[in-house]
């Protein structure tokens, strides 16, 4: 609830919560006080604490005195002891005043029309632990009925439903459970409403679950799993109560070992469930549960069994991030199992924990695909570019045109087991590739499709199409082919929300960039994170949540609330998920927001992102993840013209992705080009290197071919870079047309911190052409819109530099 609260505020309406907690039966450790604390970090959430302190003794007067219809000055000497026994607590002096009428110690004489007690009697009473002791008084005064009745009650928690009572109305020696508690409603132990009895209050079911002792307890509690088996198989309301009767009984306790074996079974049925409804931290309890079942010997006596409650195992602890118990079970599995086929499950989870540990990418590459190798999936040990050309030419004419798009939408379901989980890997190393920018990536997203087409649809075919759609458009920039296949794959998914999450991270995240304003993609963004959550995909819903990040860093959202989202996405990683990599990924965006706003933390680009961090990153084969970091190194460095910061690593890797051939069309690559060639026309208006020169046609002529797809994107990058160009080459004229093209279409196109950078370099450009009339102007209106934007950090710096001017630096050249 929290993560949904925060980040996605709900649109044109108001949600007001209330809740109550007893502070003493909780600590700053708790569940609760980690969801309060992340609702008081959030910027669109107001979390008012309200105390309530127990009763004075004044109080405690005034209540008895209306409760008695006595005068205070009367009641004041009951209301002190009282008030003693009770500590002032409401609940605590109802059932100590209710005591005292029962046992005699506060009556009412007829005769002499008033109230009598004895206070010295009322203080010889003790209260050993707070109100315990009165209730279990007052529980062992029922008839033996009514307290197996209200025992039998307390098996099942604080509350139970009168359809799971209608199952056991006749056990525990009840005739009729019903009338038991309808007495027990009547003397205010327990509430009845339409649909369930409840405790009135948690102090009596602690009494009830102690009224009688361990043994006859465990009685009760197992003659109800008799009652309620039969109708656990069919409903799922009925087994997750009685796997929690399971747990409570304990396998200590059980030691038939078809009973045992059973117990084992049912708790491996309601992880499932609990799984399939994202509810990953009740299937841990189910799993553990059902392994505590397991007898000696059991991978030979009940080998499936075992093999199921440890494969599932894995799996909800990966979802939780427990990784210790995650790799325990996956031992287990991989020690004791039978067959190749038996480990696939085992397997997928591994290789998602390799692609997601931040350093073992290789090693996930390597076992992936070797998986698929056992498979029979095979690739070449080095991808050849001529090939992947070919095959990509060959898939895409299978999937264009009407009639393959029919033919794809009536596909047959894929029947053969092995191609199917052959898909499921495919998918796996499919983003592993994605990670490293390998060539691979290309290759497999044809061969899913293939397989598809041959064998029919699985529920990865259309992540298969999705995936060309981006080689299309990664590749052979085929922007309007890879717009429409992608598309179609989301037609094809249907209502499968599941793979939906997979096919619109795609999509919003890195193929609609080119065909529609990034503005109107953010907010799409942010629902498949919240989608990919609620549906229990968290790999995918962090994968979208990185990807939404950096796309709403980089282009200009705004810092101050921006940055809660940031923080609350790398807690809830962090706190919840624990998967390193995305906190290698989002803490470049997180540093860089604090650099931008001034606050406490990097204060040069180089302490955040260090070169060796971005060696690291690339030996590690983390391509996107290295081009990130130095995308915003290079933005950061720029706005702040701290260019020596970043001169030799801009060098080093601008060269290095040109050289590889990975100026492809993708998202963060827009930046890199965009900021590197921003540098490299300075670096070259210095020094006149032939070097800085290429970097900057080379960044100019890409951004050329992107921005004829996506006007609305890259226009105000183009015109920026070409203002510059014709800087450098002293053609003011048309330098001046560009510096204000620039201008307009960033206003236009809500891009504010790069019209803030554009009128901040239209600025040093006029003073340098002898335009001095336009100068003010234009430093106003950056620094209205870098305020606006929320980088008060370089709003500070920037008035430092125009204070400082000397008609020499306006802080465009290099600090040094």
């Amino acid at each position: 609830m929290g993560a949904s609260i925060a980040d996605d505020p709900i649109r044109g309406a108001n949600v007001f919560i209330v809740g109550t907690v007893r502070t003493n039966e909780v600590d700053n450790s708790s569940d609760l006080a980690d969801f309060l604390q992340q609702m008081r970090s959030c910027y669109n959430v107001t979390v008012t604490d309200m105390a309530l302190q127990d009763l004075s003794t004044d109080d405690v007067n005034v209540m008895i005195s209306e409760a008695l219809f006595y005068s205070q000055r009367l009641t004041r000497s009951l209301a002190g002891t009282v008030h003693q026994k009770t500590e002032g607590n409401p609940f605590y002096i109802k059932e100590f005043l209710n005591d005292l009428t029962v046992e005699n110690l506060l009556v009412y004489s007829f005769s002499e029309k008033t109230w009598e007690w004895d206070e010295e009697l009322i203080e010889s009473r003790t209260i050993s632990d707070g109100v315990a002791e009165l209730l279990t008084r007052k529980l062992l005064r029922l008839s033996k009925d009514q307290l197996s009745g209200i025992v039998m009650l307390s098996c099942f928690g604080s509350e139970v439903s009168l359809e799971v009572l209608a199952l056991v109305r006749s056990s525990c020696g009840n005739s009729d459970i019903m009338n038991t508690l309808d007495y027990l409603a009547k003397v205010r132990l327990v509430e009845r409403s339409d649909e369930k009895y409840c405790f009135v209050h948690d102090m009596i079911l602690h009494a009830a679950q102690g009224a009688v002792d361990e043994n006859e307890r465990m009685i009760i509690m197992k003659e109800l799993l008799q009652a309620l088996l039969p109708h656990g198989y069919s409903d799922d309301t009925i087994l997750f109560i009685v796997v929690d009767l399971i747990s409570r009984v304990g396998a200590d306790r059980v030691h038939d070992s078809e009973t045992r074996l059973l117990f084992a079974q049912l708790n491996l049925n309601a992880a499932k469930k609990a799984t399939n409804t994202t509810d990953f931290a009740s299937a841990s309890t189910c799993v553990k549960c059902g392994v505590s079942f397991l007898s000696v010997g059991h991978w030979e006596s009940s080998y499936r069994l075992s093999l199921e409650l440890f494969s599932q195992s894995a799996l909800v602890e990966w979802a939780l991030g427990n990784t210790e118990q995650m790799m325990s079970s996956l031992e287990e599995v991989f020690n004791n199992a039978n067959r190749f086929e038996d480990t696939l499950r085992a397997a997928r989870v591994k290789l998602a924990y390799l692609r997601m540990t931040g350093n073992c990418l290789a090693e996930a590459f390597a076992y992936g695909f070797q998986v698929l190798k056992n498979l029979g999936e095979s690739f070449p040990a080095t991808p050849e570019n001529g090939i992947i050309v070919q095959e990509m030419l060959g898939t895409k004419q299978l999937v264009t045109g009407p009639l393959n798009e029919s033919k794809l939408r009536n596909l047959p379901e894929m029947t053969d087991c092995t191609k199917m989980e052959a898909m499921t890997f495919l998918e796996e190393i499919l983003i592993c590739s994605y990670q490293s920018q390998s060539l691979y990536f290309p290759q497999i997203a044809c061969r899913m499709v293939r397989i598809s087409v041959q064998y029919g649809r699985a529920k990865t075919s259309c992540v298969g199409l999705a995936s060309l759609a981006l080689s299309l458009v990664t590749v052979f920039s085929d922007f309007s082919e890879g717009y429409s296949i992608a598309k179609t794959s989301m037609n094809i998914a249907g209502s499968d929300k599941r793979v939906l999450c997979y096919i619109l991270t795609i999509m919003y995240g890195m193929i609609n960039i080119w065909k529609e304003p990034i503005q109107a993609i953010l907010p799409q963004l942010k629902d498949v994170y919240n989608m990919s959550l609620k549906y229990g995909l968290i790999d995918n819903a962090l994968a979208s949540g990185m990807l939404h990040a950096y796309r709403a860093f980089f282009t200009g959202s705004l810092l101050k609330p921006f940055s809660k989202e940031v923080a609350l996405f790398m807690r809830n990683n962090s706190e919840r998920h624990k998967r390193k990599l995305m906190h290698l990924c989002v803490l470049p965006v997180s540093n860089g927001i604090s650099f931008l706003c001034g606050r406490s933390g990097p204060q040069i680009a180089e302490e955040f992102i260090t070169e060796e961090n971005l060696a690291e990153a690339l030996q590690n084969k983390e391509s996107t993840v290295c081009e990130a970091m130095l995308a915003i190194k290079m933005m950061c460095s720029f706005i702040f013209r701290r260019l020596d910061e970043v001169k030799a690593t801009a060098r080093q890797y601008l060269e290095l992705f040109e050289r590889q051939g990975r100026a492809s069309a993708q998202f963060v690559n827009i930046y890199r080009l965009f900021y590197g060639g921003l540098l490299s026309l300075q670096y070259y208006r210095e020094s006149r290197e032939q070097f800085w020169l290429d970097r900057a046609e080379y960044a100019i002529e890409k951004m050329e071919v992107w921005t004829a797809e996506s006007v609305w994107n890259l226009e105000n990058k183009l015109f920026l870079l070409q203002a510059e160009r014709h800087y450098a080459f002293d053609e003011f004229d048309h330098a001046a047309e560009k510096y204000m093209l620039a201008q307009e279409s960033s206003k236009k196109h809500r891009f504010i911190h790069e019209e803030a950078l554009a009128c901040e370099l239209a600025a040093a450009f006029h003073e340098k052409a002898g335009n001095v009339q336009f100068v003010a102007e234009l430093i106003d209106r950056a620094v209205n819109c870098y305020q606006t934007w929320g980088a008060e950090g370089k709003v500070e710096s920037l008035l430092i530099d125009d204070e400082s001017y000397d008609g020499s630096n306006f802080g465009l050249e290099t600090k040094r």
